[in-house]
């Protein structure tokens, strides 16, 4: 799905912030129009139509750095439990 046919079906305010996107060019900018996938595919998803959304750049890029922060610190918990229970 494009940007427009997304706006057309889901309206112009972002996905998770609930304020309005920029749909003007050029594109790029923090409150300019992206595509969110809900269930990206690095986090196991499959990219779907259905899981598509409208949100900022700046809402988008900052919730992706946030899963991959929690992702690598949930790792480092893991390897931490491992080590004071002595397995590998």
């Amino acid at each position: 799905m494009s940007v427009k046919a997304l706006r057309s079906t889901f309206g112009p305010n972002c996905h998770w912030c609930g304020l309005p996107m920029d749909f003007d060019e050029p594109h790029g900018r923090p409150e300019s129009a992206t595509i969110e996938h809900l269930l990206d595919a690095t986090m196991g998803g499959m990219r779907q139509p259905k899981h598509r959304r409208l949100a900022h750049a700046v809402c988008n890029h900052t919730r992706n750095q946030l899963r991959l922060k929690a992702e690598r610190e949930f790792e480092e918990w893991l390897a931490t439990r491992r080590a004071s229970a002595g397995k590998p």
